[in-house]
């Protein structure tokens, strides 16, 4: 997974400069030259959605989407562990419905092209997948961790009476 994580932040590295690169290069030709590349915004949006997925998909690394802490930190360990599967779970759902739809959507969008570059969206598109198969890989990588990461744990233990 770790290798798997590192080329998609390269990738994604990679993405935000290009598309840094191509709105500089947008406006600085608006600018100076009042010359406009239609296809420049395009490649710079659809690569700002590429890299929102594939962000996505290794910020579970990190810890670095929304949750609620406060109350799971302070329940036993065993609580804790049900707690962490029950939201693996809704959250697999979602990644599954992800895949689905996002399949659906590459189905109906291979006949439009974008306005510009003239290249089928189903190829824009293809990233819901995508990302939903790399979210899943790296929910269950995090959520076994984190799971024996609580079996490890007896600071967090309920005190027996």
């Amino acid at each position: 997974m770790d290798r798997l994580n590192m080329t998609t932040e390269w990738l994604t590295a990679l993405f935000l400069a290009v598309m840094v690169l191509l709105i500089f290069i947008q406006i600085v030709s608006r600018l100076f030259f009042s010359v406009s590349f239609s296809w420049t915004e395009e490649v710079a949006r659809y690569l700002m959605i590429w890299s929102t997925f594939l962000g996505a998909s290794f910020a579970f690394k990190y810890g670095a989407h929304i949750g609620v802490e406060v109350f799971v930190r302070k329940m036993p360990r065993i609580i804790k562990n049900i707690v962490q599967i029950i939201a693996s779970l809704a959250s697999l759902a979602f990644f599954v419905i992800l895949i689905s739809m996002g399949w659906e959507i590459i189905g109906l969008s291979m006949v439009q092209t974008s306005p510009a570059l003239d290249i089928p969206m189903g190829y824009v598109y293809i990233i819901f997948p995508i990302s939903g198969v790399l979210m899943i890989l790296n929910l269950i990588d995090v959520t076994i961790k984190s799971i024996l990461h609580n079996e490890n744990d007896v600071t967090n233990e309920v005190p027996m009476d």
